[in-house]
């Protein structure tokens, strides 16, 4: 038996879920639906397994949708499991258990969302009754009067209920298998006591006819693992069968529904064993069929149709698959039509699936002169119609609204002849010789915006690209400052949300410098989870976790999607920037490409959602700074910032080697769980990296920040759970406390979470007056006495300071929200010598006063992330001895991951040791790029465009030539760049990548990961090499690399004459100045850089003949230009029609002939003969020809 692939269907996204994952399946035995519940506790019928056809979706009993400041604690919304009966339909979730008509209709419910409901069985001797198990207690529901008839008490939490004949079948989580009796008050059936299936605990259970297989845990030397047996009984007497083995560990086991021998196994990585019983032994290969299920995560749940021969499964991809038994190939049986025939899912013609009823067509009406308009109605709306535009939109400071025009005068009017319709009149003497132009009246356009005449919006303060500030008067300054003035209740400007509009020039025309004139650089938003910028730069700012970040990319890390060594690059490029734009494109690359950010909900992709990204950053802030603790260990090593005098037990803290960011800002605690039934303590040692604070109820005294940062760190907790030692369900008291193995458990630093999730919580940080002056309720610095209380014996007396902060910032709740943070400059970075703080609101940069940053007047500023750090932090950390240069030895190994690269394409060849770049070493590049994403526009009516989201580029080859020595011109670094991402378009045209290029099983090039690459251009700068090229500002852009100024010669800015803006081609320079025909066919990296080198070095022999020669050759270039179009003709013209060929050159080179001749008459007459220059002029002999290899034209050989 083979099941065979016919469907594969992505869940659609919700309001509550965007990625919702099917966490429940049921084949209705009754009808051709199959029922699938999610995640997000939505159920949702498909009909016939030919299209899947959507049928109802309605949201399972105890599955509310959790709010943004509510959130139901320790409560999944995610749907446990789903019967269906000949009348219902029943959904079961933790909070409850639910019944309703298959067309959706409620009938009755339950709920109790304490007792973490998991499985349910209908009653095998009541039909209107169902008995529902989780922890604790088990519930007898009526289904007709949708009431609780009572309460069962459980040996242990159920897993699994099922119905047998009479009796029900109860697997638990301690492992056993138990028969209950309806007739005893689901008592254990008597002569049947219960079995130990598995020692570790259960997993799940199927129940067929009277089989029964159970999947679960076991114990080796101690530790749980997967049992890789599932095991076999015979419910009438639970006798034990012979196991099964699965060595890929059991995640799902289905009996066959109308052949019980016949067992479906599945592993949790799609590893599916079909394995028939019957035949004897279950390790032969008769009774064996292997097949892997196409899912690239992991399977969640898993159902097979009353026949067995539909097989359906979800994975955690939020995806729907759907196997079949039946042939879908090339012996399909097809309809006369050709269509594919396969049976209803229940195997069946059932009951037929409900279907909205069609709506009745409006009555006619008969349409004549006298009928009234009255008779068609108006649609019923709740939005603004498209109709109801905004007085801003059309009634400006300038328009007719406000400024009716004037009357015509006299003069005017007494010479008007009319033709046809319009009037013509001479101009009369007043008028001439200037435009009549009206001005708007002074006042004029205040209502639109809101009475103080400053304008509507950015438009009318101050240009959005360089290319319109010529355009700009200085009355757009003078307006920019009177914005700056907020009226009391307002938000600041300053904090509103910002946005990068695109020109035709590109992103590079957008006037970043308006909203940002520090030396501190800001992050661009227009990239995939932008909104972890805030916490980025909080990060950035705090010293130990930048040089910590910036020393982990100087060690030789393998993992290519690594987190800290982005960071580290990062923090570098923001360092080097000096308040230029950066954007964190390949932090935010790495980041969208680990899973468990996915799985924890922490994408984020819609830039104009309104979820509450105040507990998202925390989100993020746990699991990132969780994330750089595993990553900054290496191999087992790590870095060792501890003072030597440090110890632990006597013992130097290196002996423990604790990751480097735990020794930055992880609290070592100890929680200790006391059982009350046993009095069992068990114990365990925790490293705590980010703190989340817990508020007090509502209390008559107002509580300070430092009580409640005490009571977030020394929690106190009761709950319910399995004892280890008396295996029984009681309440275990939690008690969290420093560590006391430690001279000081607290680190330098103190990551904390707000965590502000409802207003109540907000009225704790509001600000609040005591007589004058106003009380804030965050300090700005706190000491550990303070902050631990009595728990601070033994302890160093140190002062934490508030160093940075990031803030939710959302006008109304129905408006995008995003984040600001704040940031406390050291004095050493400031340029005053003190202390400021700086606001970063994404690439808006100001500074701002202290009593802004610590001011919550109301609900649109709310803290998220509060970083402490301690005022000594340099005395207790030994950050000097962290390595700051990385490793030269990059330079020197040629990497490749590449299986079947070619030796024949390898057109590069690795830098020796002797080649050293040293500081001004010339270095050509070029790199090309593929699409992730392409680029979204929307259309004008007036056929204009507006671009609202760039493409999505991605790097895909990179390469670097050697600028001079002997192998001048000789590439050092030719890699293609692996990529994990989907690519939308290869741009072979521009970039010569082909399909399989960036794939490391068919590409024949030096492939490598993009870390790899990144590291070697970083150590290039590092080097202080000159970098030469084309259009280098782009190329670095897509990078995501900051070169200095000083380190770049960027042909396209040489090659230009000061005021055009046309920027010329590298083709076309190539093509008029060193007659070469290149980029014919497709771009290629190496040849653009070689002819980049070649113009750059032409420009310096230019330069190096001084007389205004380089400025009389543009003047050429440009006249040139305009009458070709500044693009070559076309390769198939006979050069020799070139006007190249009747020039000479500019001077004579070392090979003999005349020096540069001298004279008014010779240098006129060289300008007027002068066309365009082919090579540079050094390298021309005294004859007019070239010297070297090449012929006259050739150009330059390499």
């Amino acid at each position: 038996m083979n099941y065979n692939p016919l469907h594969l269907l992505p869940l659609p996204p919700q309001s509550v879920d965007p990625k919702p994952i099917s966490t429940a399946l049921t084949v209705d035995p009754f009808s051709d639906v199959l029922w699938i519940g999610t995640s997000s506790g939505s159920v949702s019928a498909l009909c016939t397994p030919l299209s899947l056809t959507r049928n109802v979706q309605f949201p399972a009993h105890g599955a509310r949708s959790v709010g943004p400041y509510l959130p139901h604690q320790g409560m999944s919304p995610a749907v446990k499991e789903i019967r269906v009966t000949d009348r219902d339909v029943w959904t079961l979730t933790e909070g409850g258990v639910g019944g309703r008509k298959r067309g959706g209709a409620s009938k009755w419910n339950v709920g109790d969302p304490t007792r973490s409901l998991q499985s349910m069985t209908p009653n095998p001797t009541n039909s209107h009754e169902v008995l529902a198990g989780g922890s604790g207690q088990m519930l007898l529901a009526n289904t007709s009067r949708g009431e609780v008839v009572r309460r069962i008490e459980a040996q242990s939490p159920v897993v699994h209920l099922a119905p047998l004949h009479r009796t029900v079948l109860s697997a638990g989580m301690s492992g056993q298998v138990t028969v209950l009796d309806p007739r005893t008050g689901f008592k254990a059936a008597a002569g049947m006591g219960s079995v130990q299936a598995h020692t570790g605990g259960l997993s799940g259970a199927d129940v067929q006819g009277n089989m029964v297989c159970t999947w679960g845990w076991t114990h080796m030397q101690g530790h749980p693992l997967p049992d890789p047996l599932v095991r076999i009984y015979d419910v009438r007497t639970l006798r034990p069968l012979p196991p099964i083995s699965f060595p890929a560990g059991p995640a799902f086991a289905l009996l066959h529904p109308t052949d019980t021998s016949k067992l479906v196994l599945s592993s949790q990585q799609g590893m599916l064993q079909i394995i028939d019983m019957s035949i004897g032994s279950t390790t032969s290969s008769s009774s064996l069929n292997f097949q892997q299920l196409d899912v690239n995560s992991y399977v969640t749940s898993m159902a097979l149709s009353p026949r067995g021969d539909y097989l359906a499964f979800g994975d955690a991809d939020g995806q729907l698959h759907l196997w079949t038994t039946h042939e879908v190939g090339e012996n399909a049986v097809l309809d006369d039509r050709g269509g594919l025939v396969l049976p209803p899912f229940n195997g069946y013609e059932g009951i037929k699936p409900e279907w909205p009823d069609a709506a009745d067509a409006p009555p006619p009406i008969p349409w004549d002169d006298t009928t009234p308009l009255n008779l068609i109605g108006m649609p019923y709306y709740n939005e603004p119609l498209l109709s109801n535009f905004s007085p801003e939109t059309y009634a400006t400071s300038t328009s007719p609204f406000y400024n009716p025009p004037a009357t015509i005068p006299n003069s005017v009017l007494s010479t008007v002849k009319m033709v046809d319709f319009v009037g013509y009149a001479t101009n009369p003497k007043e008028l001439r010789g200037k435009r009549y132009v009206l001005t708007a009246r002074p006042g004029a356009g205040k209502k639109t915006t809101g009475g103080n005449g400053v304008g509507g919006g950015r438009r009318d303060s101050e240009p959005r690209f360089r290319s319109e500030k010529d355009k700009k008067s200085a009355r757009a300054e003078e307006q920019a400052d009177l914005e700056e003035v907020t009226p009391d209740g307002e938000i600041p400007k300053y904090y509103r949300k910002v946005e990068i509009k695109y020109s035709k020039f590109g992103i590079e025309d957008f006037d970043f410098e308006f909203y940002n004139r520090t030396k501190y650089s800001g992050l661009e938003t227009d990239i995939l989870n932008s909104y972890t910028n805030s916490l980025l730069q909080a990060l950035h700012y705090i010293q130990p976790i930048r040089a910590v970040a910036t020393a982990h990319i100087c060690v030789d890390c393998k993992k290519e999607h690594c987190l800290l060594c982005e960071a580290g690059f990062l923090f570098r490029m923001l360092e080097d920037a000096k308040g230029r734009n950066c954007q964190a494109s390949n932090f935010s690359r790495a980041f969208s490409a680990t899973p468990q950010a996915s799985a924890l909900g922490l994408m984020d992709d819609n830039d104009k959602s309104t979820a509450p990204y105040g507990s998202l950053i925390q989100n993020f802030n746990r699991w990132l700074l969780s994330t750089f603790s595993t990553e900054a260990v290496v191999e087992g090593e790590t870095f060792d910032l501890r003072p030597q005098t440090t110890e632990i037990d006597g013992l130097s803290i290196q002996d423990q080697k604790p990751s480097a960011i735990d020794q930055v800002l992880g609290i070592q605690t100890k929680t200790t769980n006391t059982c009350r039934s046993c009095g069992f303590v068990s114990s365990r040692d925790t490293t705590l990296h980010a703190v989340d604070l817990i508020y007090p109820r509502k209390s008559s005294t107002h509580p300070t920040f430092s009580e409640i940062v005490r009571s977030s760190i020394f929690r106190e907790s009761t709950t319910k759970a399995v004892c280890s030692n008396c295996k029984q369900f009681a309440p275990l008291e939690s008690r969290r406390v420093l560590s006391q193995t430690t001279k000081n458990p607290l680190p330098p630093v103190i990551s904390i979470n707000a965590m502000m999730n409802t207003a109540d919580v907000f009225e704790v940080w509001k600000d609040r007056s005591e007589g004058s002056t106003k009380k804030y309720f965050l300090p700005p610095r706190l000491g550990v006495d303070e902050m631990l209380g009595g728990e601070s014996k033994g302890l160093d007396q140190a002062v934490y300071e508030v160093r940075s902060m990031v803030v939710q910032v959302q006008e109304r709740a129905d408006t995008p929200a995003h984040l600001v943070s704040f940031i406390k400059i050291p004095n050493k970075e400031d340029e005053n010598d003190q202390s400021s703080w700086i606001m970063f609101n994404d690439f808006l940069v100001r500074k701002v006063t202290e009593e802004e940053v610590f001011r919550f007047p109301d609900q649109w500023k709310v803290p998220a992330v509060i970083i402490l750090e301690r005022s000594d932090s340099g005395t207790v950390l030994e950050l000097g001895k962290l390595p700051k240069q990385l490793n030269a030895e990059a330079l020197f190994k040629d990497v490749s991951i590449a299986w079947n690269r070619r030796t024949n394409m390898i057109k590069h060849k690795v830098l020796q040791p002797e080649e050293m770049p040293k500081p001004g070493t010339l270095v050509a590049i070029d790199a090309e790029f593929v699409a992730l994403q392409q680029e979204e526009m929307e259309f004008r009516s007036d056929g204009t465009k507006n671009i609202l989201r760039p493409s999505h580029m991605s790097l895909a080859r990179v390469s670097v030539l050697r600028g001079e020595g002997a192998l001048e011109g000789k590439p050092f670094i030719d890699d293609y760049i692996h990529t994990s991402e989907a690519v939308v378009d290869y741009l072979t045209e521009y970039s010569g990548i082909k399909a399989g290029d960036l794939d490391p099983n068919n590409s024949p090039h030096t492939l490598v990961p993009l870390k790899v690459a990144y590291k070697k251009l970083r150590l290039l700068v590092d080097l202080g090499c000159i970098f030469i090229g084309h259009g280098l500002s782009k190329d670095f852009r897509t990078i995501n690399i900051y070169i200095p100024p000083e380190q770049v010669m960027d042909t396209v800015n040489i090659y230009t004459i000061p005021g055009r803006q046309r920027k010329l081609s590298l083709r076309y320079l190539a093509w008029y100045l060193l007659k070469k025909d290149i980029q014919t066919h497709s771009h290629d990296s190496i040849e653009d850089a070689r002819y980049a080198l070649l113009l750059f070095k032409l420009w310096r022999d230019y330069e190096n003949e001084g007389d205004g020669v380089f400025e009389s050759i543009m003047d050429d270039v440009f006249n040139e230009g305009h009458k070709v179009g500044f693009k070559p003709p076309s390769a198939v013209v006979d050069r020799s029609a070139s006007p190249a060929g009747n020039f000479p050159p500019l001077a004579q080179g070392k090979n003999g002939g005349k020096k540069k001749g001298g004279g008014k008459e010779k240098k006129d007459e060289d300008k007027e003969k002068r066309g365009h220059l082919m090579v540079p002029p050094s390298t021309w002999n005294g004859n007019g020809g070239q010297s070297g290899n090449g012929g006259p034209g050739s150009g330059r050989r390499w």
